[in-house]
């Protein structure tokens, strides 16, 4: 960590204006508008609390897991990879980053499955299909 915000790897790469992240959203706005992206990116945000509370995680390794699915997707289209298959990973990885101890990929799975299949999930999953498949 850089000892001044100005030449922090955070304010180099990560602080976006509106213009740079409207550019790399073209792609995803040929699909859908701004309120069903952000709508897509609550919905994720939400599976990954419910996955981080499903394996018992600290707030902050959920936190730090929603952040890299954001930042993935501020670079990259929805389209390129499965939000589905983004939102667990960001989990392992930010499990491993907070030094909160590695996840086993079958409680992994088995937590992601789970979730995917609670109720929680189900009132959001049609902004996830409607937005996505059109």
């Amino acid at each position: 960590m850089a000892g001044n915000f100005w030449q922090s790897s955070h304010y180099l790469q990560w602080v976006l204006d509106k213009q740079d992240l409207m550019k790399e959203r073209q792609k995803d706005m040929k699909f859908m508008n701004e309120e069903e992206y952000w709508k897509l990116q609550i919905f994720f945000a939400n599976v990954i609390q419910a996955l981080g509370e499903h394996l018992k995680l600290r707030q902050q390794v959920i936190a730090t897991a929603i952040v890299y699915f954001k930042r993935f997707y501020a670079r990259y289209s929805l389209k390129s990879i499965d939000p589905v298959l983004m939102a667990p990973t960001c989990v392992f990885l930010a499990s491993k980053v907070e030094e909160f101890g590695v996840v086993s990929n079958t409680r992994l799975i088995s937590a992601a499955t789970s979730v995917c299949k609670s109720g929680d999930t189900l009132k959001f999953r049609y902004q996830y299909v409607d937005a996505t498949f059109h």
